[in-house]
């Protein structure tokens, strides 16, 4: 019996490290499921990254590049096509390119291809792309066999291009390890909030620093832990400047980065994350579930894909005033409904966002996907 293949492309990054970033560890992280289906798994990986763009380096980026599209295609060619599926890992923006050039090698080698579209911001690339790259991500959507998606919200650009696409929702997930048994109990005699993550301007922590000032105004037992690096110096500044002009160092708490048996510490005993961001290009936020995974009530602007993993538009802001964030706060202590709201984002991680749901749900998919194939 032949089994079931699956060539893989995706950046891993560099093995003896930690992964860089989201979508290395999103990648091995695929790759860790697709093994445990125990699918039949040819790794293609994708060149490493260069430090800069000096010209020095962009010529070496460029014959980088060059080497992966040569390599993609002997591996294909010299493949094997029965009961073999590609899935091409992309990030479109200015990559868009070189991933049309892989899909179109993977269609031209007659191979079955999944195109897996990762992070945000489709929708505002393919608005202000030019009419080159408009051609080149469509191709991808129409020639593509199936679009695997981190977020609900690409569903129209994608149906729009490509009405009877088949899509499937293949979202970020919370690690089993990471995940308490049940919903932690939060504290009666005072108010926790969280925000941890990059902290930077896109993120717009100075946000959380505004809306905790306001709830400081009205409750004198509310506290505040923002986690996390800075990778601008003077945004960290901006920030401890306004805790200490606010009178708030007392209340407010800063940390660094920190690995997930630390994080968890952190979050057993919060109320309130807070996550103002409009990162251009935000996508399934890890933070975001992870915060919910521990029953933390999120409390979001609708950037990327925080709508559909919340699922709730009374924690959605209806802009980035620090006052709407605030007054979703208080409109939920008021009506006493933190317990109830916390044990929600909780279950909803539990039904949706687990590795194990996410595990069941990638196994279907691909056993139809091969079961189309063998036809």
């Amino acid at each position: 019996m032949i089994t079931n293949r699956i060539y893989l492309f995706a950046n891993f990054g560099n093995w003896q490290k930690q992964p860089y970033g989201g979508g290395e560890v999103g990648n091995r992280r695929t790759l860790s499921l697709l093994q445990k289906c125990n699918f039949e798994i040819k790794i293609i990986e994708k060149y490493q990254r260069v430090n800069n763009h000096s010209p020095l380096n962009l010529i070496l980026l460029g014959l980088k590049m060059l080497g992966n599209i040569i390599k993609f295609f002997l591996t294909l060619f010299l493949g094997r096509r029965k009961n073999s599926i590609v899935h091409i890992v992309g990030f479109y923006g200015p990559m868009v390119y070189f991933e049309n050039i892989l899909v179109s090698i993977s269609n031209l080698l007659g191979y079955f291809t999944v195109y897996e579209m990762r992070g945000g911001g489709a929708d505002l690339y393919f608005k202000e792309g030019k009419k080159r790259y408009k051609k080149a991500f469509s191709h991808i959507i129409k020639t593509c066999n199936c679009i695997y998606s981190q977020g609900k919200e690409n569903n129209s650009l994608i149906l729009e291009i490509s009405p009877d696409k088949d899509i499937f929702y293949y979202p970020n997930y919370v690690m089993k390890d990471f995940i308490p048994p049940i919903n932690p109990q939060k504290p009666k005699d005072k108010i926790n909030l969280v925000y941890f993550g990059r902290v930077s301007k896109t993120k717009n922590v100075d946000i959380v620093i505004d809306t905790f000032k306001i709830l400081a105004n009205t409750y004198d037992n509310i506290y505040l832990d923002i986690i996390g690096n800075c990778p601008e110096p003077e945004y960290a500044e901006q920030i401890k400047r306004s805790i200490k002009e606010l009178g708030l160092e007392q209340r407010v708490n800063i940390h660094p980065a920190c690995n997930h048996e630390k994080l968890k510490q952190h979050l057993k005993d919060k109320h309130f994350y807070l996550f103002p961001t409009k990162e251009p290009h935000e996508g399934h936020s890890n933070a975001l579930t992870e915060a919910m995974a521990w029953g933390v009530i999120p409390i979001a602007t609708s950037q990327g894909f925080n709508s559909s993993v919340i699922n709730d538009k009374s924690l959605i802001t209806k802009d980035l005033q620090p006052e709407s964030f605030a007054s979703i706060i208080k409109q939920i202590i008021t009506d006493n409904r933190i317990y109830t709201i916390s044990k929600d984002v909780y279950m909803r991680i539990q039904l949706n966002f687990t590795e194990d749901v996410i595990l069941k749900n990638l196994k279907e998919k691909y056993d139809s996907l091969f079961s189309q194939i063998s036809k």
